[in-house]
Order: structure tokens, then sequence, then C-alpha cells
């Protein structure tokens, strides 16, 4: 794998779970397949590695197809122990972070090393320094987000690719652009360029878009089911390395 190639990532996460969080409910299909177990299909003749940030209390669950990828040389790291808002309290905050890596790492058996937050937040209680200081506490090597401490932080940054004010890495944001413009960002990217997806992109989770009926709603559904495609051809032109790998490169 070149020592330019990107890093995939994809968040293991409940899309409905979610979108409760931020105050909106959608109704599930009454026929869903996990979208880990389809990414697992769809990384297993491939030679690419990714990195998958899980949400804690959703790990049981996919623990058979997370320990498959972990054993095919992925890298399984932490997304915190739910999808919820952040603790506001420090200690709160501190052991939140704890339980979510402790989680993870109970079902898959292998150390976690990599941290990210639901949605990217940083606690508005704390500073960003502050914060990188209780990742650190709570065992992590490293976090990805779309924020940067720089040197002085004691954790590793990977933060997330972007491009015109934009987080071009995210598969939202490429579902609206062609593959071809978005691998040409990529490429152009310094490295390490980190791009990230969401689970349920790559299963049949979500709601059909004929049946929401607010614009939010449509806004979110949207053009997703180019994602899982998209995702393949890029990992496909770009390759892909884990998180770990990055930064064991560059040390």
């Amino acid at each position: 794998m070149s020592s330019r190639s990107p890093c995939f990532t994809v968040d293991v996460e409940d899309f409905y779970e979610g979108m409760k969080t931020l105050g909106h409910e959608f109704t599930p299909p009454p026929a869903r397949e996990p979208g880990i177990r389809a990414l697992g299909r769809l990384l297993e003749p491939r030679s690419a590695r990714i990195t998958l940030f899980v949400v804690g209390r959703h790990a049981r669950a996919a623990g058979d197809t997370l320990r498959s990828l972990a054993a095919d040389g992925h890298e399984i790291a932490s997304h915190g122990p739910d999808h919820g808002r952040l603790p506001s309290e420090r200690r709160a905050l501190a052991d939140w972070l704890r339980a979510g890596r402790e989680m993870v790492e109970d079902v898959i058996g292998r150390p976690v090393r990599g941290f990210r937050s639901p949605r990217f937040d940083v606690p508005a209680e704390l500073d960003l320094a502050e914060f990188r200081d209780l990742i650190a506490a709570a065992g992590f090597a490293y976090v990805s987000d779309t924020s940067r401490a720089g040197p002085s932080s004691p954790v590793a940054e990977l933060p997330i690719a972007r491009r015109w004010r934009l987080p071009i890495g995210g598969g939202s944001y490429q579902r609206l652009l062609p593959r071809a413009v978005v691998a040409s960002v990529t490429r152009g990217t310094a490295p390490p360029a980190v791009l990230y997806y969401h689970s349920y992109d790559f299963g049949r989770e979500l709601p059909p878009l004929r049946s929401v009926r607010s614009r939010m709603g449509a806004s979110q559904l949207l053009g997703r089911t180019r994602i899982s495609s998209t995702f393949e051809f890029l990992i496909d032109e770009l390759g892909s390395r884990t998180c770990t790998e990055v930064l064991d490169a560059v040390r």
C-alpha cells in the first residue's frame, strides 16, 4: 500500500439513534440488513485496510463481523459508548470516554487506540486542549475529527480531509459530487487524507426517500444510495491504510 494512500474510516452507528439525538424521528423499514455486514462483504476481496469507529452500545450485536474485520487487518476504534450528547461535567466525560473504549475492547479482544466523538462534537464547557487531555487520559493514542489543537496535543490528530471549507472527506458530501472530482481532490490533499463514511450507508437500514415528508429528512437521505458505490470506486482507485498505519508511517 502506498505511503500516500488515504485513510478510509467508517463510523459504525445507528442512523435512527443519531437523528433522535438531533430531535428528528424517522421510521425504520420493516426489514433491515446491518450496514456493517454489507461493508464486510465489500471489503473481503480487497487488500485495502480501513479503520472503523464503533459506538460501544452497538459493538456486541456486530461482534462477529467486527472480530472478522479485525482478523483481516482492519482497525477497530471507539466512537463513544453511545451516539448521544457528550457529558458536560469533566469527570462524567472522562468516564464516558473510557467506557466507550472498554466496551469495544471487550467485544474484539484487542486494544483500541483511536477515538472519534459523535458528530465530531467538542464539549461546549471545555476548550479543545482540555478535551484532548481527557482523550489521552482515557487511554487513546489518537483522535480523528474536524479540529486541530496542534503540536501541544497529547494525542495524535488525524483531521478529516477538507477543501472549499467543507469536510470533503465525508461520504455525505461526496454523494453530491462526481467521483472523479473526489478522487482528484483526495490525491491533491497532503497525506494523510482521512475520509469518513457511515455503516448504515452500506446495508439496508435507511427509510426510503419517498416515505419522508420533511425537508430536513429529504436532505439527509437524498443521494445516499450513491455513497456505497462511491466508497467502492474510491478505495479501488486510491487504496487505504488504517489510522494506526498512517501514524506509524510518519513516526
